[in-house]
């Protein structure tokens, strides 16, 4: 697996992404990048690739991207991004709401949302743990890590293991 994230310049998060993507896809694959598709869902694949896996992220400032033979789910926020108790009370349950960080549930939920192709109203059921400060996911098959980007807080969820680091172009 390998998981990218830049600053953005003048563009906007989409183009940005998308252009993280390619970036990713030659330093993984190289070869011709592939056509684009997305599920009905809104998740974006390779219809003629089915076996290289992304996932696309975006903020006000930055960019990520991970890629992988496996599935992958991730999501990137700025550290300051706040969490409502409104929201909060909405994704997560009570015990989830002592383990962790409002910011560092919610990009774990949305990573792992990316990865299972899931929506926003299947969230509150997705359990995630912590156990010895290593994070349970909802499935025994799923990996998942938080990250600190240059001001921006990460997740990775993903089936096998997950990059320890996140290369920064």
């Amino acid at each position: 697996m390998l998981i990218f994230s830049t600053r953005l310049g003048s563009r906007g998060g989409s183009e940005a992404v998308y252009d993280l993507l390619k970036y990713a896809y030659w330093q993984r694959y190289a070869g011709e990048f592939p056509e684009i598709k997305k599920t009905p869902n809104g998740k974006p694949y390779f219809p003629d690739r089915p076996d290289i896996h992304f996932s696309l992220s975006h903020t006000m400032s930055h960019v990520m991207c991970a890629i992988s033979d496996r599935l992958v789910g991730c999501d990137i926020e700025a550290a300051d991004r706040e969490v409502s108790n409104r929201a909060l009370r909405f994704f997560a349950s009570s015990e989830e709401q002592e383990m962790f960080d409002p910011l560092d549930l919610w990009l774990l939920k949305e990573s792992y949302i990316k990865l299972i192709g899931g929506t926003l109203a299947t969230i509150k059921q997705q359990r995630f743990q912590k156990e010895s400060g290593r994070i349970i996911p909802p499935d025994a098959s799923v990996s998942a890590k938080l990250y600190s980007i240059d001001g921006c807080r990460a997740a990775v969820c993903g089936i096998g293991a997950i990059s320890a680091s996140i290369e920064l172009i």
